[in-house]
C-alpha cells in the first residue's frame, strides 16, 4: 500500500538525517553544481548506480535516465539546459549489458495496452504496431544502441558544437566500464564471445597490477610511520632526561652540584666524575642548558 511505501521513504529520510548531524563536512552543496561538467545520459535500471560506478559524490555530475538511454526530445530539452544554465561539455551514453529494453515484446504489449491509449497512438489498426514501436523505441543490441545514441546527439553539436559526445558500456555483472574503443569490436557477431573475455582479462590484469602496487605503497607507509613513531619516542626519552637534569641543577648550589651528581648516577647513567651531554639534534627545539650545569662540565 502507499502508505508502506511512505513511511519507508520517511524512515529512510530520517536515518539520512542522522548521517548529516554526525557528518556535516560530507552533505555540504556550497560547492558549484555539478563539480564536474559531465551529463550521463543511462537507462532507468535499478541497478546502475552512477555515483557508485566511477566513486562520485552527490552534486558531482548530472544524470539524465529513461528505459534503454534513448536520446528523446525531453532528453534534449534537458541536456540544452545543463548546457546553457550549468556549462556541461561532455555528454555520456552509459548503455549496459542485460537491458530489459531488448527483450521488449511489442506485440504483446499492445495486448496489454487500453483501447484507450492505444488510439492516442493511432487511430488507424493498421500502423498501430509500427507507432508502438516507434513510441516505445525497443532495440536488441545493447552496444549498436549505444552508437546510435550517440550519432543522434551529434544534433546537439549543431547548436553546441564544444560539446563533446561519448558512449560507455556497463556489464552489470563483473562492474567493468568499457569505453567505445572496446565495445565497438564487440560487434563483430562470430568473435563476440572471444573478444569479450579477452576484454575482461586485460581489465582484471590492470586491477591485479595496481592492486599489488597499492600493497607495495601500503607496506613502504606503514614502514615509515613505525620509524617516525620510534624517533619520536627517542626523542622525548631525550627531552625527559634534559628536563630532568635542568630541575636537579636548577634546585641546588654549584658547591653542592658534584654530590647531586653522585646522587643520580642512575639518573644520568653516565661514568663520574666527568659528566659528558651527548649531542643532540632536535628539530625545531632550543635546547636550554643552565649556565651553571656548562662550567662544572668545562
Amino acid at each position: 500500500m502507499l502508505k508502506d511505501i511512505e513511511k519507508l521513504l520517511i524512515e529512510g529520510n530520517f536515518q539520512f538525517q542522522s548521517k548529516i548531524n554526525q557528518n556535516p563536512e560530507n552533505y555540504s552543496f556550497e560547492n558549484k553544481i555539478p563539480k564536474y561538467p559531465i551529463l550521463f545520459l543511462t537507462c532507468m535500471d535499478t541497478r546502475i548506480d552512477v555515483h557508485q560506478i566511477f566513486q562520485f559524490n552527490p552534486g558531482d555530475v548530472f544524470i539524465l535516465r529513461n528505459a534503454g538511454n534513448i536520446y528523446t526530445l525531453d532528453i534534449m530539452r534537458s541536456i540544452i539546459i545543463a548546457i546553457y544554465k550549468y556549462k556541461v561539455k561532455y555528454i555520456i551514453v552509459l548503455g549496459h549489458l542485460d537491458c530489459g529494453m531488448t527483450k521488449l515484446n511489442i506485440k504483446e504489449l499492445r495486448q496489454r495496452l487500453s483501447n484507450e491509449f492505444l488510439k492516442r497512438l493511432s487511430i488507424n489498426y493498421s500502423d498501430l504496431l509500427s507507432k508502438l514501436y516507434n513510441f516505445f523505441k525497443p532495440f536488441d543490441n545493447e552496444i549498436r544502441n549505444i552508437i546510435n545514441q550517440m550519432n543522434d546527439l551529434q544534433e546537439i553539436k549543431a547548436y553546441f558544437p564544444d560539446v563533446e559526445i561519448t558512449g560507455m558500456l556497463y556489464d552489470i555483472k563483473s562492474g567493468w566500464i568499457f569505453t567505445k574503443e572496446d565495445f565497438r569490436d564487440l560487434l563483430i557477431e562470430e568473435n563476440h564471445s572471444k573478444i569479450y573475455s579477452g576484454l575482461l582479462y586485460e581489465k582484471n590484469q590492470q586491477l591485479s597490477k595496481s592492486l599489488k602496487a597499492s600493497d607495495v605503497i601500503k607496506q613502504a607507509s606503514e614502514g615509515l610511520v613505525n620509524e617516525i613513531q620510534v624517533n619520536e619516542l627517542n626523542l622525548q626519552e631525550e627531552n625527559d632526561f634534559l628536563e630532568k637534569a635542568e630541575n636537579i641543577i636548577e634546585g641546588i648550589g654549584d658547591d653542592k652540584f658534584q654530590k647531586a651528581v653522585d646522587d643520580e648516577k642512575d639518573l644520568f647513567q653516565i661514568k663520574m666524575p666527568k659528566i659528558q651531554i651527548p649531542k643532540i639534534f632536535i628539530p625545531k627545539l632550543k635546547v636550554r642548558i643552565p649556565s651553571s650545569f656548562k662550567d662544572k662540565t668545562r
